[in-house]
């Protein structure tokens, strides 16, 4: 399938809006996408979405003989793959050439900055070590698809835990989790991927999404630990130009404290979800599969509200509006709703800094919808229908008699008389 061709006026309106110092999403330039990471039942799995884009990290070992240059170390694989729907969108020959980047740049910031301690991988030296696999899956795109990748595979080794081991001679055996508690991986420290995009007018943002990635004319990957070294660096011309010469020093600043944030993030939450499994954390612990799935749509992942910036209603003079949460009052002056009675599209405020635009007030499914079944003859307050509907203004129909019509004069109806016998002698 071939990718969508972004058009002229969708490249154009992006750059306009850079040039005003406004990105689709209202973000700030240097300002990333909320990253939120939930882990599964078994050891090292971890599902990240940063933004909407998501992926998810499965952590597995092996035993297998080393390698012949480095007989006391283990081995550590990593393997990202695109799922069906992410395919879908550009063609089999790119997709193909964007997975063996992504795999190139995490091997570069996870393997090569030795951040995992290989040697505490053997077993008997020459003969057998572990073998650690880090699979990336990558379920939906929506740009910066490394950093999201990389935070998964970070996230997942640190969480791992393998089997203990004995080793007498030349037998190996391998203990279950219920005889031995599992041994958690070595690492060192905690690189991580920062990504940047720079626009053709000079200006360069963070964390893009997939359509800032297609306007954007090089893209800037810097993997960066807490400790402010850098492990990798690739800079990426999507088109011919000269504007990305003092980019880096520009953001390596910044990219270094936001890796350090990321850092900090990700050593928290692994350890509360290992400290609520061995039972020593008494409260609920870390976000969980399930923290990730609607409760209305079983199948669906829970979809991110769109930020949008409602600045102004340019609506007119509003009469007041049907109340939604039957814990604000009618006379409450709030943002929350803003209806035109002559419209059918309802604007309703779903968080901070994020609404809903739902077009037919008679599809709002899980909202209630509005009240439309009262009656205006029931003066009984205790009823909660009438409570969320105002009566704005009653017409009341006059009926017109026709009293004042004369049927005298030049009528020419017939008049009847009744005639007695007397009058006729």
């Amino acid at each position: 399938m071939k990718e969508t061709v972004l058009s002229h006026c969708e490249r154009n309106f992006v750059n306009k809006a850079i040039s005003f110092d406004t990105r689709l999403d209202g973000r700030q330039f240097l300002e990333a996408r909320p990253v939120k990471i939930y882990f599964g039942s078994n050891w090292g799995s971890c599902f990240v979405t940063l933004g909407r884009t998501k992926a998810f990290a499965q952590v597995s070992c092996d035993i297998q003989a080393p390698l012949g240059s480095r007989p006391n170390e283990g081995t550590l694989h990593i393997y990202v793959n695109l799922s069906s729907f992410v395919t879908l969108q550009s063609e089999t020959s790119k997709q193909s050439e964007n997975v063996a980047l992504i795999n190139r740049q995490i091997e570069k910031c996870i393997k090569d900055s030795k951040c995992v301690d290989l040697e505490s991988l053997c077993i008997v030296a020459e003969k057998k070590v572990w073998d650690i696999r880090v699979d990336i899956n990558i379920i939906n795109h929506d740009g910066n698809l490394i950093d999201c990748a990389s935070i998964a595979a970070i996230t997942a080794l640190s969480h791992f835990h393998r089997p203990d081991v004995t080793c007498d001679g030349e037998e190996v055996t391998i203990h279950s989790f219920s005889e031995r508690d599992p041994l958690p991986l070595t690492i060192y420290h905690y690189p991580v991927c920062v990504s940047f995009i720079v626009f053709e007018n000079g200006y360069t943002v963070i964390d893009p999404t997939y359509l800032e990635e297609r306007v954007g004319v090089a893209q800037l990957t810097m993997g960066i630990n807490s400790y402010r070294e850098v492990c990798c660096l690739h800079f990426d011309y999507l088109t011919e130009t000269t504007l990305a010469v003092d980019v880096i020093p520009s953001v390596s600043d910044f990219a270094a404290y936001y890796a350090s944030q990321l850092t900090n993030l990700i050593k928290d939450v692994v350890q509360r979800d290992i400290k609520s499994r061995y039972g020593k954390l008494k409260i609920e612990g870390g976000p969980t599969f399930k923290d990730c799935i609607t409760e209305d749509k079983v199948t669906a992942l829970k979809a991110e509200k769109i930020i949008i910036q409602l600045s102004a209603w340019h609506t007119g003079i509003m009469p007041k509006r049907p109340v939604l949460d039957e814990s604000m009052d009618e006379d409450e002056e709030s943002d929350d709703v803003k209806m035109d009675l002559d419209s059918e599209a309802v604007i309703v405020k779903t968080g901070e800094g994020s609404a809903d635009l739902f077009e037919d007030k008679s599809k709002m499914i899980g909202m209630g919808g509005f009240n439309t079944w009262h009656s205006s003859d029931s003066d009984d307050d205790d009823d909660p229908g009438i409570k969320d509907v105002e009566i704005v203004q009653v017409t009341k129909t006059r009926k017109r008699v026709l009293d004042d019509i004369e049927l005298s004069g030049d009528s020419e109806e017939e008049m009847t008389a009744t005639i007695s016998t007397k009058d006729l002698e």
